[in-house]
């Protein structure tokens, strides 16, 4: 009997384990999706920014070349 008494206690610690790593991994999925969502808010945001800046360029010949001008400078430093 203690044989099966120990065989039954090795299972139920593999089995806790798993549920731990379980639980583990899908909290940091729950975490991630969140992160996602959270990511892809702010993405949309600054697609919708960057379209209002690009419409103001293309309406505004001097700003554009103005932007133009100091991007240019940005890049050479």
């Amino acid at each position: 009997m203690e044989t099966t008494d120990k065989i039954i206690n090795e299972l139920a610690v593999q089995l806790a384990n798993k549920a731990i790593e379980q639980a583990n991994y899908k909290i940091f999925y729950d975490e991630a999706q969140e992160k996602l969502v959270e990511v892809q808010t702010q993405l949309g945001q600054a697609q919708v920014q960057l379209e209002r800046v690009n419409k103001v360029l293309e309406k505004d010949e001097a700003l554009k070349e103005l932007f133009d001008e100091v991007a240019n400078k940005l890049e050479e430093e």
